[in-house]
């Protein structure tokens, strides 16, 4: 249960990684729409990534 922040980190880059594959897709079919949503929702779960990291480094910091 320790390592849970890596955990939720790892899940939030797959799945920004399945939206930007989507987001890939629909630039081949150009369909801009569908690219920004699936861009921002890449982000969104890359921020979500980062911010998980930096809970971890924190309770490490705390907890030394």
């Amino acid at each position: 249960m320790k390592n849970k922040f890596v955990i939720f980190g790892l899940i939030s880059i797959l799945i920004s990684l399945f939206f930007g594959g989507v987001a890939y897709q629909e630039l081949v079919a150009e369909n801009m729409d569908e690219v920004y949503l699936n861009i921002g929702y890449c982000t969104l779960f890359l921020s979500i990534a980062v911010y998980m990291w930096h809970i971890k480094d924190e309770k490490q910091k705390n907890n030394s």
